[in-house]
């Protein structure tokens, strides 16, 4: 993934929990999203976005609901939870959409490397083996031939 300093989106913290405001923070929260899946290249960058934005204790999903909908006033509070609740499962299936491309785009890699060109000769292997002894007598045969005999 790229570094964190292009990419990294913070949460907001809201002020104004009109249905305007609302919708300019999710669409800012969807922008950083679709960014940051499109810089993911391989599967350990995937699991740092993923857990960036779905970690139980300091995911983005989990800044949403501490920043909006516990920050929310009480007349605002049903909006603002339905808001975050929709957001889940978009969030889910961005990542989910990013992991099926990372893995997509591997295995096509992988599949050109395997290919085997079928029309190149085969390795030919020597069938059987030296006899010990006819060894041993070339073994002798070599040494003498080396000393002039």
């Amino acid at each position: 993934m790229e570094s964190c300093s292009e990419l990294s989106y913070t949460v907001p913290k809201l002020t104004d929990f009109s249905t305007s405001a609302l919708d300019g923070a999710v669409r800012e929260l969807f922008s950083a999203l679709e960014q940051e899946s499109a810089a993911v290249a391989s599967e350990n960058d995937w699991k740092a976005f993923r857990d960036r934005w779905m970690a139980r204790k300091n995911g983005i999903l989990t800044q949403l609901n501490d920043l909006w909908l516990k920050a929310a006033p009480g007349a605002n509070k049903r909006d603002v939870g339905q808001r975050v609740n929709d957001l889940k499962p978009k969030v889910e299936q961005a990542v989910d959409a990013t992991l099926a491309r990372i893995q997509s785009g591997a295995s096509s890699g992988k599949l050109a490397a395997e290919r085997l060109d079928i029309t190149l000769p085969g390795i030919r292997r020597p069938i059987g083996a030296e006899h010990p002894v006819i060894k041993t007598m070339n073994e002798i045969i070599g040494v003498f031939r080396n000393l002039g005999y």
